[in-house]
């Protein structure tokens, strides 16, 4: 196996992880108190405040979530359904705010904090010895299983959809390194080199429906070459630079301080079909 599809299980693997652990810490303790009984599906507004940065997650009208800050973008919606099971987590053990020292625990002004609507849920550190995470919840400071805060303490790009393309958008023309890929006066797709039409129609669908392996904040490399994708809801293109091809593709959107791991076989799709 290579190192590139060993590191590729590896991410697959730790992202299943967190999200089982997630579902285990729900179901293996049915008989604990929840840290409240609000109505999931009345939440459409997420605010995460984390060293000094906020991002906001809203819920749109057909129930997917879009991060309108620190830039606007769809949003993961599997790793946002993980999030919103937060505010119904099972309680572990629970104090007023007289009878624990706030500061000993992590909770302050600058801790890393997220609301779902208006209520407010701050975290503290975790108990080495019980490996709870405390949080304060209204007038509460409670412990949690230590599953939620991977999440929401990282970049905003691990919020981020997988996809390349916006969410219900149709691509219109592509320029890639190699060719253009554009619609003739009939409708029908062509481009400027020697491509079968099936090739060029496994071109946009690719781009329709590959999906990133992973998100990051953007790093600053050499640029390899650019990519421009045009779509129906915009009149300027998804710009992307390719910013490295070993051991797997970078294509990165510095605007919004992103970039898209895919594996490298994704190339040859995507970049020079031939």
């Amino acid at each position: 196996m290579t190192r590139k599809n060993i590191l590729n299980l590896f991410l697959f693997i730790v992202t299943c992880a967190l999200a089982s652990l997630i579902y285990f810490s729900e179901t293996k303790v049915t008989q604990l108190e929840r840290l409240s009984n609000i109505d999931i599906t009345s939440i459409n507004k997420i605010t995460i405040q984390h060293n000094n940065a906020e991002t906001i997650v809203e819920k749109q009208d057909d129930d997917k979530w879009t991060i309108n800050q620190p830039t606007n973008i769809d949003a993961n919606n599997f790793r946002i359904n993980s999030i919103l099971k937060l505010i119904n987590a099972p309680v572990h053990s629970q104090y007023t705010l007289d009878e624990i020292d706030l500061s000993r625990i992590g909770l302050g002004a600058s801790s890393t904090s997220i609301s779902f609507n208006e209520n407010v849920i701050i975290f503290g550190t975790v108990n080495p010895a019980t490996e709870l995470r405390y949080v304060q919840f209204r007038n509460m400071v409670f412990t949690l299983e230590d599953v939620y805060f991977p999440l929401i303490n990282s970049h905003f790009s691990t919020l981020v959809s997988l996809n390349l393309i916006p969410f219900n958008t149709k691509i219109i023309k592509l320029i890639l390194v190699n060719q253009t890929i554009s619609k003739n006066n009939n409708g029908l797709w062509q481009s400027n080199i020697s491509i079968t039409a099936d090739n060029i129609a496994r071109t946009i669908d690719s781009w329709q429906t590959t999906q990133a392996f992973g998100i990051h904040e953007y790093l600053k490399r050499d640029i390899l070459g650019n990519v421009f994708v045009y779509t129906d809801k915009q009149q300027e293109p998804i710009s992307y630079q390719i910013t490295d091809v070993d051991p797997w593709l970078i294509i990165a959107r510095p605007e919004l301080g992103l970039e898209y791991h895919l594996n490298l076989e994704a190339y040859d799709q995507l970049i020079t079909p031939q």
